[in-house]
Protein backbone atom coordinates (compact mmCIF):
# COMPACT_ATOMS: atom_id res chain seq x y z
CA UNK A 1 0.00 0.00 0.00
CA UNK A 2 1.94 3.43 -1.09
CA UNK A 3 -0.68 5.78 0.29
CA UNK A 4 -4.19 6.02 1.75
CA UNK A 5 -6.58 8.51 3.94
CA UNK A 6 -8.94 8.00 6.77
CA UNK A 7 -11.66 10.79 7.97
CA UNK A 8 -11.76 9.61 11.06
CA UNK A 9 -9.92 7.05 13.85
CA UNK A 10 -8.52 3.65 12.28
CA UNK A 11 -7.65 2.35 9.08
CA UNK A 12 -6.73 -1.60 8.57
CA UNK A 13 -5.47 -3.96 5.66
CA UNK A 14 -3.75 -6.96 5.03
CA UNK A 15 -0.49 -8.01 4.31
CA UNK A 16 1.47 -11.50 2.98
CA UNK A 17 3.15 -12.87 6.08
CA UNK A 18 4.60 -16.38 5.70
CA UNK A 19 2.05 -16.99 2.39
CA UNK A 20 -0.97 -15.86 4.47
CA UNK A 21 -2.48 -13.49 5.01
CA UNK A 22 -2.70 -11.18 7.88
CA UNK A 23 -4.54 -8.16 9.30
CA UNK A 24 -2.03 -4.56 9.67
CA UNK A 25 -3.53 -1.74 12.06
CA UNK A 26 -1.56 1.27 9.62
CA UNK A 27 -2.60 4.21 11.38
CA UNK A 28 -4.17 4.22 15.07
CA UNK A 29 -6.17 7.39 16.55
CA UNK A 30 -8.62 7.33 19.39
CA UNK A 31 -9.72 11.07 18.48
CA UNK A 32 -11.00 12.40 15.23
CA UNK A 33 -8.62 13.21 13.11
CA UNK A 34 -7.64 12.90 9.24
CA UNK A 35 -4.63 10.90 8.26
CA UNK A 36 -2.75 10.49 5.23
CA UNK A 37 0.11 7.78 4.74
CA UNK A 38 2.80 7.04 1.90
CA UNK A 39 5.29 4.27 1.71
CA UNK A 40 8.91 4.23 0.52
CA UNK A 41 11.49 1.86 0.12
CA UNK A 42 13.39 3.22 2.94
CA UNK A 43 11.14 5.80 4.36
CA UNK A 44 6.92 6.61 5.41
CA UNK A 45 5.23 9.65 5.15
CA UNK A 46 2.21 10.57 7.54
CA UNK A 47 0.40 13.48 7.32
CA UNK A 48 -2.37 14.71 10.27
CA UNK A 49 -4.96 17.01 10.56
CA UNK A 50 -5.87 17.10 14.28
CA UNK A 51 -9.21 18.87 15.41
CA UNK A 52 -7.45 18.93 19.27
CA UNK A 53 -4.27 17.12 20.01
CA UNK A 54 -4.32 13.58 20.37
CA UNK A 55 -1.61 10.85 19.87
CA UNK A 56 -1.25 8.60 16.21
CA UNK A 57 0.09 5.60 16.14
CA UNK A 58 1.24 4.98 12.28
CA UNK A 59 2.98 1.07 11.49
CA UNK A 60 6.29 1.97 9.75
CA UNK A 61 7.74 -1.89 9.53
CA UNK A 62 10.97 -0.66 10.89
CA UNK A 63 12.48 1.40 13.67
CA UNK A 64 12.98 5.02 12.60
CA UNK A 65 16.78 6.24 12.88
CA UNK A 66 15.40 9.47 12.15
CA UNK A 67 12.03 11.93 11.77
CA UNK A 68 10.74 15.41 10.25
CA UNK A 69 8.36 17.29 11.54
CA UNK A 70 7.41 19.85 8.85
CA UNK A 71 10.18 19.26 7.39
CA UNK A 72 12.60 20.13 10.02
CA UNK A 73 14.72 17.52 12.28
CA UNK A 74 12.63 16.33 14.85
CA UNK A 75 14.44 14.59 17.67
CA UNK A 76 11.03 14.83 20.22
CA UNK A 77 7.18 14.45 19.68
CA UNK A 78 7.30 10.82 18.72
CA UNK A 79 8.47 8.19 19.99
CA UNK A 80 8.96 4.26 18.73
CA UNK A 81 6.93 1.47 19.40
CA UNK A 82 6.13 -1.97 19.21
CA UNK A 83 6.42 -3.94 15.90
CA UNK A 84 7.49 -1.34 13.80
CA UNK A 85 4.84 0.93 14.79
CA UNK A 86 5.77 4.92 15.98
CA UNK A 87 3.35 6.76 18.25
CA UNK A 88 3.23 10.55 16.62
CA UNK A 89 1.93 13.76 19.40
CA UNK A 90 -0.03 15.27 16.88
CA UNK A 91 -0.94 19.34 17.55
CA UNK A 92 -4.41 20.88 16.72
CA UNK A 93 -3.80 21.72 12.71
CA UNK A 94 -1.60 19.99 10.07
CA UNK A 95 1.61 17.97 10.45
CA UNK A 96 3.84 16.58 7.93
CA UNK A 97 5.96 13.85 9.43
CA UNK A 98 8.35 11.68 7.84
CA UNK A 99 10.22 8.44 9.53
CA UNK A 100 13.16 6.62 7.63
CA UNK A 101 16.07 4.79 8.52
CA UNK A 102 19.55 5.21 7.10
CA UNK A 103 21.39 8.73 6.70
CA UNK A 104 19.66 11.60 7.61
CA UNK A 105 18.29 13.06 4.30
CA UNK A 106 18.46 16.68 2.85
CA UNK A 107 15.82 18.63 3.48
CA UNK A 108 14.73 22.58 2.54
CA UNK A 109 17.65 24.48 0.70
CA UNK A 110 20.24 22.24 -1.02
CA UNK A 111 23.74 23.24 -2.73
CA UNK A 112 23.57 25.21 -5.98
CA UNK A 113 23.53 23.13 -9.40
CA UNK A 114 26.01 24.33 -11.85
CA UNK A 115 24.20 25.20 -15.58
CA UNK A 116 27.15 25.19 -18.44
CA UNK A 117 26.51 26.65 -21.69
CA UNK A 118 29.36 25.10 -23.83
CA UNK A 119 31.63 24.92 -20.87
CA UNK A 120 31.59 28.21 -19.26
CA UNK A 121 29.10 28.43 -16.48
CA UNK A 122 26.04 30.78 -16.87
CA UNK A 123 23.83 29.86 -14.38
CA UNK A 124 22.79 27.67 -11.41
CA UNK A 125 19.56 26.01 -9.96
CA UNK A 126 18.66 26.89 -6.85
CA UNK A 127 17.60 23.46 -5.09
CA UNK A 128 14.86 22.23 -2.35
CA UNK A 129 14.83 19.08 -1.24
CA UNK A 130 11.77 17.06 0.44
CA UNK A 131 10.34 14.31 1.47
CA UNK A 132 9.98 12.56 -2.14
CA UNK A 133 11.97 14.41 -4.19
CA UNK A 134 14.55 17.20 -5.54
CA UNK A 135 13.67 20.47 -6.99
CA UNK A 136 16.05 22.64 -8.86
CA UNK A 137 14.91 25.94 -10.54
CA UNK A 138 16.12 28.94 -12.62
CA UNK A 139 16.90 30.64 -15.66
CA UNK A 140 19.59 30.26 -18.39
CA UNK A 141 20.72 32.74 -21.40
CA UNK A 142 21.86 31.50 -24.95
CA UNK A 143 22.13 32.01 -28.46
CA UNK A 144 18.78 31.23 -30.16
CA UNK A 145 19.63 27.76 -31.03
CA UNK A 146 19.19 23.88 -30.50
CA UNK A 147 21.05 22.69 -27.43
CA UNK A 148 21.90 18.96 -26.45
CA UNK A 149 21.22 18.59 -22.89
CA UNK A 150 23.53 16.58 -20.50
CA UNK A 151 22.80 15.52 -16.52
CA UNK A 152 26.23 15.10 -14.74
CA UNK A 153 25.64 13.41 -11.41
CA UNK A 154 27.51 14.07 -8.20
CA UNK A 155 28.13 10.37 -7.38
CA UNK A 156 27.22 7.13 -9.61
CA UNK A 157 23.61 6.26 -9.72
CA UNK A 158 22.09 3.26 -8.85
CA UNK A 159 21.35 1.51 -12.51
CA UNK A 160 17.70 0.89 -11.04
CA UNK A 161 17.19 4.74 -9.65
CA UNK A 162 14.22 6.54 -10.86
CA UNK A 163 15.12 8.79 -13.48
CA UNK A 164 14.49 12.72 -13.06
CA UNK A 165 12.47 15.30 -15.67
CA UNK A 166 13.87 18.77 -17.14
CA UNK A 167 11.52 21.25 -18.11
CA UNK A 168 13.50 23.90 -20.29
CA UNK A 169 10.98 26.25 -21.45
CA UNK A 170 8.08 24.80 -22.25
CA UNK A 171 9.43 21.72 -23.29
CA UNK A 172 9.91 18.59 -20.59
CA UNK A 173 13.07 15.93 -21.01
CA UNK A 174 11.53 12.76 -19.57
CA UNK A 175 13.57 10.13 -21.80
CA UNK A 176 17.51 9.61 -20.89
CA UNK A 177 20.07 7.95 -22.29
CA UNK A 178 22.71 6.50 -20.80
CA UNK A 179 26.14 8.09 -21.76
CA UNK A 180 29.98 7.99 -20.33
CA UNK A 181 31.73 11.00 -19.17
CA UNK A 182 35.14 11.44 -19.71
CA UNK A 183 35.64 10.56 -16.25
CA UNK A 184 34.14 6.85 -17.12
CA UNK A 185 30.66 7.90 -15.14
CA UNK A 186 27.31 7.17 -16.03
CA UNK A 187 25.72 10.67 -17.41
CA UNK A 188 21.73 10.84 -18.11
CA UNK A 189 21.56 12.95 -21.92
CA UNK A 190 18.38 13.89 -23.02
CA UNK A 191 17.22 11.87 -25.97
CA UNK A 192 16.31 14.78 -28.16
CA UNK A 193 17.87 17.94 -28.64
CA UNK A 194 16.39 21.23 -27.02
CA UNK A 195 15.02 24.69 -29.11
CA UNK A 196 16.81 27.53 -26.46
CA UNK A 197 14.94 30.97 -27.48
CA UNK A 198 17.51 32.98 -25.86
CA UNK A 199 16.44 32.51 -22.54
CA UNK A 200 14.73 29.79 -20.99
CA UNK A 201 13.29 28.45 -17.44
CA UNK A 202 14.70 25.45 -15.86
CA UNK A 203 12.97 23.10 -13.95
CA UNK A 204 14.40 20.07 -12.80
CA UNK A 205 12.40 17.06 -10.41
CA UNK A 206 13.98 14.20 -9.18
CA UNK A 207 12.22 12.11 -7.20
CA UNK A 208 13.90 9.75 -4.36
CA UNK A 209 15.21 10.65 -0.91
CA UNK A 210 18.85 11.92 -0.88
CA UNK A 211 21.01 12.32 1.48
CA UNK A 212 23.22 14.47 -0.60
CA UNK A 213 22.58 16.28 -3.37
CA UNK A 214 22.80 14.07 -6.35
CA UNK A 215 23.17 16.91 -9.15
CA UNK A 216 26.90 17.76 -10.16
CA UNK A 217 25.93 20.06 -13.17
CA UNK A 218 23.79 20.61 -16.26
CA UNK A 219 25.31 21.06 -19.15
CA UNK A 220 24.05 22.64 -22.90
CA UNK A 221 25.87 22.39 -25.96
CA UNK A 222 25.36 23.99 -28.68
CA UNK A 223 23.96 22.02 -31.79
CA UNK A 224 23.41 24.17 -33.87
CA UNK A 225 22.71 28.46 -33.92
CA UNK A 226 19.94 30.04 -35.92
CA UNK A 227 21.27 31.28 -38.59
CA UNK A 228 19.33 34.31 -39.52
CA UNK A 229 18.38 34.42 -43.56
CA UNK A 230 18.45 37.75 -44.90
CA UNK A 231 16.48 39.22 -47.21
CA UNK A 232 17.60 39.09 -50.74
CA UNK A 233 16.83 40.66 -54.62
CA UNK A 234 14.12 37.84 -56.20
CA UNK A 235 16.25 35.93 -58.59
CA UNK A 236 16.17 35.95 -62.63
CA UNK A 237 13.07 33.45 -63.38
CA UNK A 238 13.98 33.53 -67.05
CA UNK A 239 18.14 32.46 -66.74
CA UNK A 240 18.96 29.24 -68.02
CA UNK A 241 19.80 26.28 -66.05
CA UNK A 242 17.54 27.86 -63.30
CA UNK A 243 15.19 25.05 -61.47
CA UNK A 244 11.65 25.66 -60.14
CA UNK A 245 9.91 23.91 -56.99
CA UNK A 246 6.48 25.55 -56.79
CA UNK A 247 5.98 24.98 -53.02
CA UNK A 248 2.21 23.46 -53.11
CA UNK A 249 3.92 20.23 -55.24
CA UNK A 250 5.79 18.90 -52.46
CA UNK A 251 5.61 15.06 -52.83
CA UNK A 252 5.73 13.38 -49.09
CA UNK A 253 5.19 15.18 -45.12
CA UNK A 254 5.22 13.67 -41.77
CA UNK A 255 5.73 14.68 -38.12
CA UNK A 256 2.52 17.13 -38.24
CA UNK A 257 0.05 18.81 -40.77
CA UNK A 258 -1.67 18.20 -43.07
CA UNK A 259 0.30 21.23 -44.50
CA UNK A 260 -2.68 23.53 -46.05
CA UNK A 261 -2.36 24.52 -49.56
CA UNK A 262 -3.60 27.98 -50.38
CA UNK A 263 -5.13 28.43 -54.12
CA UNK A 264 -5.89 32.10 -54.72
CA UNK A 265 -5.84 33.08 -51.41
CA UNK A 266 -2.95 35.38 -51.17
CA UNK A 267 -1.40 38.05 -52.93
CA UNK A 268 0.81 37.71 -56.00
CA UNK A 269 0.92 33.64 -55.64
CA UNK A 270 4.06 31.99 -57.92
CA UNK A 271 2.09 29.52 -60.12
CA UNK A 272 -1.26 30.68 -58.70
CA UNK A 273 -0.92 28.47 -55.11
CA UNK A 274 1.62 28.38 -51.75
CA UNK A 275 1.47 26.16 -48.82
CA UNK A 276 -0.25 27.86 -45.83
CA UNK A 277 0.46 26.68 -43.54
CA UNK A 278 3.33 25.01 -43.08
CA UNK A 279 3.90 24.31 -39.13
CA UNK A 280 2.94 24.89 -36.36
CA UNK A 281 4.41 22.34 -34.24
CA UNK A 282 7.71 20.91 -34.42
CA UNK A 283 9.12 17.90 -36.38
CA UNK A 284 6.30 18.75 -39.04
CA UNK A 285 8.88 18.46 -42.59
CA UNK A 286 7.44 18.84 -46.09
CA UNK A 287 9.91 17.17 -48.72
CA UNK A 288 10.29 17.62 -52.61
CA UNK A 289 11.62 16.24 -55.30
CA UNK A 290 13.59 17.76 -58.14
CA UNK A 291 15.71 16.76 -61.45
CA UNK A 292 19.27 18.50 -61.74
CA UNK A 293 20.11 18.54 -65.35
CA UNK A 294 23.67 19.05 -64.61
CA UNK A 295 25.94 18.04 -61.78
CA UNK A 296 27.16 21.65 -60.38
CA UNK A 297 26.70 24.07 -57.58
CA UNK A 298 23.72 25.50 -56.89
CA UNK A 299 22.19 28.67 -54.82
CA UNK A 300 18.98 27.73 -53.30
CA UNK A 301 16.15 30.71 -53.00
CA UNK A 302 13.19 31.02 -51.03
CA UNK A 303 9.79 33.19 -51.48
CA UNK A 304 7.92 33.09 -47.64
CA UNK A 305 5.85 35.37 -45.73
CA UNK A 306 4.79 35.09 -41.89
CA UNK A 307 3.23 37.11 -39.26
CA UNK A 308 5.66 35.88 -36.78
CA UNK A 309 8.87 37.47 -35.62
CA UNK A 310 10.92 34.51 -37.29
CA UNK A 311 10.04 31.05 -38.16
CA UNK A 312 12.54 28.52 -38.01
CA UNK A 313 13.18 25.58 -39.83
CA UNK A 314 15.94 22.61 -40.79
CA UNK A 315 17.17 21.87 -44.43
CA UNK A 316 18.02 18.50 -45.61
CA UNK A 317 19.08 17.57 -49.20
CA UNK A 318 18.93 13.96 -50.33
CA UNK A 319 18.09 13.05 -46.11
CA UNK A 320 21.38 14.40 -45.04
CA UNK A 321 22.43 18.29 -43.93
CA UNK A 322 24.44 19.76 -46.70
CA UNK A 323 26.10 21.90 -44.11
CA UNK A 324 26.03 22.88 -40.29
CA UNK A 325 24.02 26.29 -40.31
CA UNK A 326 21.30 24.42 -42.41
CA UNK A 327 20.12 22.66 -39.19
CA UNK A 328 18.71 25.35 -38.01
CA UNK A 329 17.70 28.07 -40.53
CA UNK A 330 15.69 31.41 -39.41
CA UNK A 331 13.17 32.83 -42.06
CA UNK A 332 12.59 36.27 -41.18
CA UNK A 333 9.17 37.70 -40.06
CA UNK A 334 7.51 39.92 -42.58
CA UNK A 335 4.74 41.14 -40.75
CA UNK A 336 1.99 39.26 -42.82
CA UNK A 337 1.21 36.17 -44.46
CA UNK A 338 0.73 37.96 -47.75
CA UNK A 339 -3.02 37.31 -47.79
CA UNK A 340 -3.54 40.87 -49.60
CA UNK A 341 -0.25 42.80 -49.36
CA UNK A 342 2.22 40.94 -51.96
CA UNK A 343 4.68 43.25 -50.44
CA UNK A 344 4.83 40.59 -47.50
CA UNK A 345 6.52 38.23 -49.66
CA UNK A 346 10.57 37.72 -49.13
CA UNK A 347 13.13 36.26 -51.38
CA UNK A 348 15.87 34.50 -48.55
CA UNK A 349 19.01 32.40 -49.97
CA UNK A 350 19.00 29.67 -47.93
CA UNK A 351 21.79 28.20 -49.82
CA UNK A 352 24.96 29.83 -51.50
CA UNK A 353 24.77 33.45 -49.66
CA UNK A 354 26.67 34.81 -46.95
CA UNK A 355 28.67 32.23 -44.88
CA UNK A 356 26.39 29.56 -46.42
CA UNK A 357 27.86 27.25 -48.91
CA UNK A 358 26.00 26.40 -52.15
CA UNK A 359 24.92 23.03 -52.99
CA UNK A 360 26.69 20.67 -54.31
CA UNK A 361 24.16 18.44 -56.99
CA UNK A 362 24.74 15.39 -59.17
CA UNK A 363 22.76 14.88 -62.39
CA UNK A 364 19.44 13.54 -61.80
CA UNK A 365 16.89 12.93 -59.01
CA UNK A 366 17.05 14.80 -55.96
CA UNK A 367 14.80 15.50 -52.53
CA UNK A 368 14.44 17.95 -50.74
CA UNK A 369 13.15 18.46 -47.06
CA UNK A 370 12.17 21.39 -44.53
CA UNK A 371 11.61 20.34 -41.25
CA UNK A 372 9.64 22.46 -38.62
CA UNK A 373 11.98 23.73 -35.25
CA UNK A 374 9.63 25.35 -32.75
CA UNK A 375 6.09 26.03 -33.54
CA UNK A 376 6.01 28.91 -35.66
CA UNK A 377 3.90 29.24 -39.22
CA UNK A 378 5.90 29.62 -42.67
CA UNK A 379 4.09 30.35 -45.64
CA UNK A 380 5.80 29.27 -48.88
CA UNK A 381 5.11 29.93 -52.11
CA UNK A 382 8.16 28.79 -54.14
CA UNK A 383 11.93 27.54 -54.11
CA UNK A 384 14.11 28.11 -57.11
CA UNK A 385 17.88 26.63 -57.96
CA UNK A 386 20.08 28.83 -59.74
CA UNK A 387 23.88 27.89 -61.23
CA UNK A 388 26.29 29.23 -58.82
CA UNK A 389 28.55 31.64 -60.42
Amino acid sequence: MRGSSLPAGLLLACLAASGVAQPRTYIRCDKPVTCSVSYGDESVVLEVQAQEACDVQVWTGFRPQWAFLNGARAKEGWSGGEEGTVIVHATTGNSAWEFGRGAWPLRGAGPPAPVKVDGRQRSTLATTFSARRLEAQGQVQAPLGLYRVTLIPAYPLPAAAPLPKLQVGDTEVAEWEDVLAATERRCLQARSDLLIADEAGLRLTWPGSFARSPVREVLLQTVATAAALATVEAPDLNQPGLIVIEAEDFKREGGGGPAEISRGQHADQHGGASVFSFGPGAGHWLEWEFQGPNAGRYALYARTATQEPFSLRALMVDRKTPFPAAALLRFPGTGGWARDDAKQWVWTALAGAGERPPLDLTAGDHRLRLTTVGAAHLNVDVLVLVPAK
